[in-house]
C-alpha cells in the first residue's frame, strides 16, 4: 500500500512539474527564445550540468546545437553527424539514450569537460525526427529512468513548441512579404505619371 501511494505522489510531482514547465515554454512564440527556454527549464528540472538542443540541419544531415545552457561557447560551432556521438545516435535510431558512464561509452563524443553522464532523447514534429534534446552530468550515474521518462515527455512538449514557433516565424515573414507586396502596389497606383511608375 506505502509503495502504491509512493508511486502516486511520484507521478503527482512529475506532472506538476511537467505544468511548471510547459507554462514557461508557452510564454514566447520568438523560435531561439523558445529554444533557450526549453533547456534552462529542462536543465532545471533534471538537476542537469549542462544541456542543449541540437537540430537537424535538413540540407547538411548534421546536428546543430542551436540552444545551449552550461556549455562553452564553442559547442555552437559543433556539428555531428547521425552516426556520431550519442546524440547522432539518438538522431538516427529514434530512441532515447541513458548512459550512466560517458567515458566507457564509444558513441560519447566530448563536448564539455566534466562530463561523466548523458540523457538524450529524440525530438519529433509529425513523426520525423527534428533534432535531439540532450542534458549532461558532472556526476556518474546521474539520469535515472523516471529522469528519462520525464525527459521524454518534456521531449513532446518542447516538439510542438518548436513547431508552432516555425509555423508562427513563418505567418510572420509571409505577413511582411505581403506588406511589402502592398506598399509597393499602393506607391505604383498612386502615381499617374508613366515615367515615374
Amino acid at each position: 500500500m506505502a509503495d502504491e501511494s509512493d508511486n502516486r505522489n511520484d507521478d503527482y510531482e512529475r506532472l506538476k512539474l511537467l505544468y511548471q514547465v510547459s507554462k514557461v515554454l508557452h510564454s514566447t512564440l520568438e523560435p531561439q527564445e523558445a529554444l533557450q527556454l526549453i533547456v534552462r527549464e529542462t536543465v532545471k528540472l533534471t538537476n542537469a550540468s549542462s544541456g542543449s538542443i541540437a537540430l537537424l540541419n535538413p540540407t547538411t544531415g548534421c546536428l546543430e546545437i542551436e540552444a545551449a545552457h552550461g556549455l562553452p561557447d564553442e559547442a555552437f560551432n559543433m556539428r555531428l553527424l547521425q552516426n556520431e556521438g550519442i546524440t547522432g545516435w539518438v538522431s538516427r535510431t529514434g530512441k532515447p539514450a541513458r548512459v550512466a558512464k560517458v567515458y566507457d561509452d564509444s558513441r560519447y563524443v566530448k563536448i564539455a569537460p566534466g562530463v561523466c553522464s548523458e540523457l538524450a532523447v529524440p525530438l519529433l514534429v509529425g513523426g520525423e525526427l527534428r533534432g535531439v534534446l540532450n542534458m549532461d552530468s558532472e556526476r556518474e550515474n546521474a539520469f535515472s529512468e523516471a529522469d528519462q521518462d520525464l525527459l521524454v515527455e518534456l521531449a513532446e512538449q518542447a516538439a510542438r513548441v518548436i513547431h508552432n514557433t516555425w509555423l508562427y516565424e513563418q505567418l510572420r515573414q509571409k505577413a511582411r512579404l505581403s506588406d511589402g507586396l502592398l506598399s509597393i502596389g499602393q506607391a505604383v497606383n498612386s502615381t499617374l505619371n508613366l515615367d515615374d511608375t
